[in-house]
């Protein structure tokens, strides 16, 4: 009887976890700074809806000149014990584009290896980083690998979410930076 009494609980702080990464309240807003090709771009989200353990953002990237170049609908959920994220982007005479990639298994520990339709991943521990807006001790980073020339490093902070990210492949080097975060008013 105490074994699934301690699995339930263990569960439980897992799930916690992975939830402090993602779940954030309707008006939460992070700001990036993009960096692709050496052309730097502006990326908002906004917490439009939670819904059923799902959190959907508007997500809006910007030219240096501030003119917007495409909106995205993300959602982030967790599926089949790993954290995803789903990006839907609209732009105009194209169809949806639909991207989804799941960031990290749950109760994964540093150098687990998990494999999604979309590559494979590896939980990389727990790294101080620093970025614009501001230094955590407690960051958590993925590696998706795609392929034998691409490689993305996801960096999450609980109750701050996705504060980085890099991209290498042969198209050179991509990054996002968090410089703000913004939780709403009460």
């Amino acid at each position: 009887m105490k074994i699934p009494l301690i699995a339930a609980i263990g569960l439980t702080f897992q799930a916690a976890a992975v939830d402090d990464l993602y779940k954030f309240k309707v008006d939460t807003t992070w700001t990036y700074k993009r960096l692709e090709n050496g052309v730097e771009k502006k990326v908002t989200a906004r917490v439009a809806a939670v819904e059923e353990g799902r959190v959907r953002l508007e997500w809006k990237t910007f030219d240096k000149e501030g003119t917007r170049e495409e909106t995205s609908a993300v959602t982030w959920s967790v599926v089949e014990g790993i954290l995803t994220a789903e990006a839907r982007t609209k732009r105009e005479g194209e169809e949806d584009q639909v991207l989804t990639f799941g960031l990290l298994k749950a109760g994964s520990k540093k150098d687990d290896t998990w494999t999604t339709p979309l590559g494979n991943w590896t939980h990389l521990g727990t790294v101080e980083v620093a970025v614009p807006a501001g230094t955590w001790k407690d960051a958590v980073r993925s590696r998706l690998k795609i392929g034998d020339d691409t490689k993305i490093e996801f960096t999450l902070v609980p109750k701050v979410g996705l504060v980085k990210i890099e991209i290498q492949n042969d198209a050179g080097e991509n990054s996002f930076a968090l410089t703000e975060f913004k939780e709403p008013k009460k």
